[in-house]
């Protein structure tokens, strides 16, 4: 658990967040006073990233201490989708990588390369109210006790809430846990259709 908490701070302050910005985007409300639409410009400062993992996808992320901490991850729909961003796919986003590190954080190559329509968009939240800052040039946190994540699947332009765990509790394999949310999910609505 500890490699992951490790992963999640290194992905949130060494990369930082970009997205797409869509007009009409369902904004998520987070309390009475403030909402967020996890898609917008605004929030993709820091750039797209491939993060260094056995099974990559696009994500971004982004953090201040107003809202909270979220990614947002472009999980592709198929097999091959999902594999074009792996670094052993010969045939895929690093084909031509003389400097794979670099290309990792090649944003705007990375962006231009996202069909939203092949992914699933899932933004995971945590509030600033689970989160206590310990300093730093880059923001370091720690998650309060009992900090919960929430878990959010962008469809029909909207965000629509997939999950929520306390966050010591995710698993290091972020990629099959968002899947399982997804499906889940996509059940649950197909028997109330």
């Amino acid at each position: 658990m500890k490699s992951f908490l490790t992963l999640l701070i290194l992905i949130f302050f060494f990369y930082g967040c970009k997205g797409q910005k869509e007009e009409n985007v369902s904004a998520i409300n987070i309390d009475k006073y403030s909402s967020i639409n996890f898609l917008d410009n605004k929030y993709q400062v820091n750039g797209f990233f491939i993060p260094d993992i056995s099974n990559p996808y696009p994500t971004y992320t982004y953090s201040d201490k107003k809202r909270g901490i979220f990614s947002v991850d472009f999980i592709g729909k198929n097999d091959e989708t999902q594999y074009f961003w792996s670094i052993n796919n010969s045939k895929g986003y690093f084909l031509k990588s003389t400097n794979p590190e670099n290309d990792s954080q090649n944003s705007k190559a990375i962006k231009n390369l996202i069909k939203e329509n092949d992914y699933y968009v899932v933004a995971s939240y945590l509030s600033n109210k689970f989160i206590t800052y310990i300093g730093g040039e880059d923001g370091e946190f720690e998650p309060k006790p009992n900090a919960k994540t929430i878990f959010y699947l962008y469809e029909d332009r909207k965000w629509k809430q997939i999950g929520e765990i306390e966050t010591l509790k995710i698993p290091e394999d972020i990629l099959s846990f968002e899947t399982n949310l997804i499906k889940k999910y996509q059940t649950n609505t197909n028997k109330k259709d």
